[in-house]
């Protein structure tokens, strides 16, 4: 019985929103969401009121089931999905929006330039170059 204990068969594939075609994990790390109240618990993770009261008095509640990972579309270029697992197993999926990207630890809003970079030098890397580049044998 070959492929018997084979897990690749239970791989879950994504597809662009705008396009339907296949989208290819880019290799990023997962950015797990995080919770602070006890209304946010509740909603996100479906505990009753008790457990997410008592969720919300130990501090910020980080939600092992939702994160924040980056795709790469062939035609629409680098997108950042957030991925819901249910009980079940199975993963859903839709594109972060910025409310998502403030319960993320530890990370930056990638639509938003870096606050440390000057303009000067952010204007200059999204700039075009004047010369080709091309190699001489």
């Amino acid at each position: 019985m070959p492929g018997k204990r084979s897990s690749r068969k239970q791989i879950q594939h994504f597809c662009c929103p705008y396009c339907d075609r296949r989208l290819w994990r880019a290799g990023s790390t997962k950015h797990f969401l995080f919770y602070t109240e006890a209304a946010q618990i509740r909603q996100y993770v479906n505990v009753s009121h008790k457990s997410a009261a008592l969720l919300a008095s130990q501090g910020a509640y980080v939600d092992r089931n939702t994160w924040i990972e980056e795709f790469f579309c062939g035609e629409h270029g680098k997108m950042w999905l957030k991925l819901n697992r249910n009980s079940s197993g199975q993963l859903t999926s839709q594109i972060a929006v910025s409310k998502d990207w403030q319960q993320t630890t530890r990370t930056i809003n990638p639509e938003v330039p870096n606050p440390s970079v000057s303009e000067f030098s952010y204007r200059m890397s999204r700039a075009p170059s004047g010369r080709l580049s091309y190699c001489r044998r």
